[in-house]
Formats: structure tokens, C-alpha cells, sequence
């Protein structure tokens, strides 16, 4: 009976199995098949600017072209609605498909709740991290993809 009350109080305290973390690659990867056509960030005439916050990151897309502002706010909001990539879609299909570890738009959705506050001149988009310990990894990841897009 002791035995039986041991093993159920040590299984008890036995840590919870962990999550695997979401994969942010170090750097931007894929094929960029559609132009990165999905992403306000790739616009022309944008400046894009991060700002680390405690849960991810906001982006921040302007322009001074008030067409493109607006094309940066309607991409925004599709970002918003799309909600974590769907592994059943086809990769770089522009259908949000494939594991979503992949590609050059900084606006990340794997393991991430994405949410659109519009600016007169843009959008900002903050990207919140699901899990505490997954947020210096999309910060990382983030600021990694920024960068390439000034090198485009």
C-alpha cells in the first residue's frame, strides 16, 4: 500500500511532458515562388521598423503614398485573420500552407497570435508569442527577416 501511495505521489510531481518549441529559422528560407505577394512588408515604398516588445513584436509598415498605405493595411488585416498555417494547404501555395517554419515575411504566424492596431500612414502589427519562452526566438527570427528585406 505504501509503494502504490509513493508511486502515485511521485507521478504526481513528475514534471509535464514539454511542447515542442515552434521552429523559427535563424534565417529567411524558401523558394519565394509568389514575390512574397501576401506580405505588406514587401511593398514598394514601405519602411518597415521593429519594436521588441515583452510578449513578441510590433512591426511597424509605413509609406507616404496614400495607395500603398491602404495596401498595407488590407495585407494587415489578412494577416490578422489567418491564424496559424495550415499544414494541409500546399507550401508557398499563398494559401497560408505547409508547417509555416518557412520564409522572408517577418510576420510570423507559427506558434504566434497576430493582431492589426492601422496607422494613418500604415499598419502596426504585433506579433504575440503563445508561449514565454518562445519570445527571444520570434524576436530573433523577426529582426533576421527585417534584415533581408533591406538586401532585396
Amino acid at each position: 500500500m505504501r509503494t502504490l501511495l509513493l508511486l502515485l505521489l511521485l507521478a504526481g510531481c513528475a514534471p509535464a511532458p514539454s511542447r515542442p518549441a515552434p521552429s523559427y529559422p535563424s534565417s529567411p528560407q524558401g523558394t519565394l515562388k509568389r514575390g512574397m505577394r501576401n506580405c505588406p512588408n514587401a511593398l514598394v515604398g514601405t519602411t518597415t521598423r521593429v519594436i521588441e516588445t515583452k510578449d513578441g513584436a510590433d512591426v511597424q509598415i509605413t509609406a507616404t503614398d496614400p495607395v500603398v498605405q491602404q495596401q498595407i493595411i488590407e495585407l494587415a488585416i489578412v494577416h490578422a485573420h489567418l491564424g496559424r498555417p495550415n499544414p494541409a494547404e500546399p507550401a508557398h501555395s499563398g494559401m497560408h500552407g505547409g508547417p509555416g517554419n518557412l520564409g522572408y515575411c517577418p510576420i510570423i504566424h507559427t506558434g504566434t497570435k497576430v493582431t492589426v492596431r492601422r496607422r494613418s500612414d500604415g499598419a502596426v502589427i504585433h506579433i504575440h508569442a503563445l508561449h514565454p519562452e518562445d519570445v527571444p526566438h520570434l524576436q530573433l527570427a523577426i529582426a533576421d527577416r527585417i534584415a533581408q528585406l533591406a538586401v532585396r
